[in-house]
């Protein structure tokens, strides 16, 4: 289980990293942002740990990069800010826990276990029918795999990740599109396409008109 783990704190970052080595975690511990970015592009985590104000690019910003990538690796926040606005963005921008400091290092145990036996089931149940494999993005209505291309696949696992609540527009944007001009194909027109292969007589795909896109699943 390999861990990121983004605090300046120096005292804090080495007590934090030395707890998780006890428990057998590999640790990656950093104290900047900037280095923080680069070390993700190099490497594959299982769960970040990341601080909010940190040096050169804060957290809330390496949480956004990290989503347009990654929709399903846990992100746990740690900050000693309790400021409504913080709290709202690392949720928004696609954190999983928020943790204030000072905290015991078993509640931050606690909250990775959590958080990592939540994320074990990765097959989502869409109907009786349909199935969709988040690990391999991969969809199956009626036992058959249904290919799709990879911006309706990016879309499918960002609005499943988030399912039952709305993605916001400009999420949807960063994660599908990544850096690509995404003026040329149009959201609106990719979530229509989507549609197509649930063309089942029921809705899944809700459109909150100037927010964003909700998948809802039947009941």
């Amino acid at each position: 289980m390999k861990v990121l783990l983004l605090e300046d704190d120096v005292q804090l970052n080495t007590t934090i990293h030395n707890f998780l080595k006890s428990i057998n975690y590999d640790v990656v511990s950093i104290m900047d942002g900037e280095i923080a970015i680069d070390t993700i592009d190099k490497n594959d985590f299982n769960l970040f740990i990341i601080d909010i104000n940190i040096p050169t690019i804060d957290g809330l910003e390496v949480v956004k990069y990290i989503r347009q990538k990654d929709t399903t690796t846990p992100i746990i926040m740690i900050t000693a800010s309790m400021e409504l606005s913080n709290f709202q963005s690392a949720f928004e921008n696609g954190c999983n826990e928020y943790i204030k400091k000072p905290f015991f290092l078993e509640e931050l145990e606690i909250r990775i276990n959590n958080l990592l036996d939540n994320k074990s089931d990765t097959i989502i149940k869409i109907s009786q029918n349909i199935i969709y494999d988040m690990e391999y993005e991969e969809l199956k209505i009626n036992n058959e795999i249904i290919k799709l291309r990879k911006k309706e696949r990016k879309l499918l696992t960002i609005l499943l990740q988030n399912i039952n609540h709305t993605v916001n527009i400009n999420t949807i944007h960063s994660y599908v599109w990544e850096n690509e001009i995404r003026e040329s194909y149009p959201l609106r027109q990719l979530v229509s396409e989507l549609r197509r292969y649930f063309n089942t007589g029921d809705n899944f795909i809700f459109t909150d008109i100037g927010v964003g896109y909700r998948f809802e699943t039947k009941k």
